[in-house]
């Protein structure tokens, strides 16, 4: 089956910030004393949004939050993360490359546990935003990631631009191993990208790439054809 929409992550996909959300939110916790090293977050946190961030590690580490103690600490990682972002925009070149060479008919949607205002800063910095059929992020789900609410509301932004599309012509790219059986569940396809989690954890995806480099629409669309043939 031809793709027919694509759906990308946004952290770890497109921008290689991981590293710079990983200090915003240590400088966050350090309002309540709190230390996070490198280590658990990738291992624990890395797949949540701030608000699920906040909430899964103040509930892991035995304290109680209320609804404004979450706003107030995501509102301190959030300028702490702009910060550190500067003026150089840490893109991950060979996904915006590939991204950059996809048919202008083919629609796109991002699908992120970011906030809506960092995606929208760097695909305006980029100057990409006209080429998404939507954004789905953060703040526009009540479940974030891992939870599938955020991959159905991208693959809904792309059938609203493209007439009778099914979710298996849809190749979600994300890099976090948690989210692959929820795209499953949608029906889509996943290529996994190793930029965050090895290869053996993202395995269950139907492609794990080290990068999208030297990777098209077709050569990606004859991968699946020759595997289906092969299955």
């Amino acid at each position: 089956m031809p793709i027919r929409g694509l759906i990308f992550d946004f952290n770890g996909v497109l921008v290689d910030d991981e590293s710079l959300h990983l200090w915003a939110f240590q400088q966050a916790l350090k309002q309540m004393d709190l230390t996070l090293n490198e280590t658990e977050y990738y291992e624990k946190y890395v797949v949540y949004d701030d608000r699920n961030f906040f909430q899964n590690l103040l509930r892991d580490r035995g304290y109680s939050s209320s609804a404004e103690d979450i706003r107030s600490l995501t509102m301190i990682k959030s300028s702490y993360y702009f910060k550190a972002l500067g003026k150089k925009i840490p893109v991950i070149q060979p996904s915006i490359n590939f991204l950059m060479a996809l048919p202008p008919n083919l629609p796109v949607a991002i699908a992120s546990g970011a906030a809506r205002k960092e995606i929208e800063f760097v695909f305006g910095r980029l100057n990409l935003t006209q080429r998404l059929a939507g954004i789905v992020a953060s703040e526009d789900v009540s479940n974030g990631k891992p939870n599938p609410e955020t991959f159905l509301k991208a693959l809904n932004c792309l059938k609203d631009r493209q007439s009778g599309l099914k979710a298996g012509q849809v190749c979600v790219i994300e890099d976090s191993a948690p989210s692959i059986p929820s795209i499953h569940s949608l029906a889509m396809r996943c290529i996994a990208l190793t930029t965050v989690q090895p290869a053996e954890i993202l395995s269950e995806a139907d492609l794990v790439l080290d990068t999208l480099e030297g990777w098209t629409l077709q050569k990606l669309e004859d991968h699946f054809k020759s595997n289906l043939v092969k299955d």
